[in-house]
């Protein structure tokens, strides 16, 4: 065995760099499957926590929105109203014909699905950007306004007065992130459904 490695020894080298490579791309397609089963299970509990929500919610009643627990409240309306629009052929036309109030409610829905405020202004149209001030002050997160308005100063395109300014921006991200903000989103988002039931819900 030993004089063959010595004299075939390009091809032992051939064989051991093959094996090498062979674990290295079996390692490699484990971490990918690992990663896909992680993938598909997160979708599968989502999927199966918007069902959930779904059947909740929809159609929003004041049986509902008397027994929702406050966390999921707003999430669990902006569903219905999600589930409304869609039902129609112009989306656009379908938002501006919604009272204030679900206006308000669905865009912070939305502010909190895109978790920063960086996306929120970039990825979404003026329809959207318009409401989320007053969404704000609506639901009594006041302390914010001033924030909130900067940012979407500098995200305007049709503003060129205003850039935007990167530290600014990172530190309201920041802020949003650490969770306080959005949590008091869902908790003054869900007091102002209750208070307000008849702007929502359907008779039971």
């Amino acid at each position: 065995m030993i004089d063959w490695f010595r004299q075939y020894w390009p091809y032992a080298l051939a064989l051991v760099a093959a094996c090498i490579f062979a674990a290295f791309m079996i390692k490699k397609a484990a971490a990918a499957y690992r990663r896909h089963q992680t993938e598909f299970h997160a979708q599968e509990s989502e999927m199966r926590r918007l069902k959930a929500l779904k059947e909740r919610y929809v159609p929003l009643t004041k049986t509902a929105l008397e027994k929702a627990e406050p966390s999921e409240l707003l999430e669990g309306t902006a569903l219905g109203l999600q589930l409304q629009l869609q039902k129609q052929e112009n989306m656009e036309r379908a938002f501006l014909a919604l009272n204030e109030a679900q206006q308000y409610i669905y865009t912070l829905d939305v502010f909190l699905s895109d978790k920063t405020a960086e996306k929120f202004f970039k990825e979404n149209g003026q329809l959207l950007i318009g409401k989320i001030v007053p969404a704000f002050h609506e639901i009594g997160l006041t302390e914010f306004e001033k924030t909130i308005d900067k940012l979407a100063v500098m995200f305007d395109e049709n503003d060129e007065t205003t850039s935007i300014d990167r530290t600014f921006v990172s530190a309201a991200d920041e802020a949003f992130s650490s969770g306080d903000l959005l949590t008091k989103i869902k908790l003054q988002g869900a007091n102002y459904i209750q208070n307000h039931p008849e702007m929502f819900c359907v008779n039971d």
